[in-house]
């Protein structure tokens, strides 16, 4: 399974400005752990949505159980359980 999570709405296009990285690619994560973390201030300021899509991949909707925060609409709290996967 894999989970695609982008920081805002094209800020590909800031070139990593605004974003600072807490691991390298190939690091041992465990959970919890800060991975990345953004401006969102600056985010905002130069113009761009700071929503955090995330996408499972390869599961079917099915397969997934979403927090009954986020089928309600609101927001999650800091290291709040955002889905299971059911397979």
């Amino acid at each position: 399974m894999g989970v695609l999570v982008h920081l805002g709405l094209d800020t590909v296009q800031l070139k990593g400005e605004g974003f600072t990285a807490h691991v390298a690619k190939g690091d041992h994560v465990e959970a919890g752990q800060p991975v990345i973390s953004y401006d969102v201030p600056a985010i905002v300021a130069a113009g761009h949505n700071p929503i955090i899509p995330v996408v499972v991949i390869d599961k079917k909707p099915e397969d997934i159980t979403l927090d009954d925060v986020i089928t309600a609409g609101g927001q999650l709290a800091t290291e709040q359980e955002l889905f299971v996967v059911n397979n």
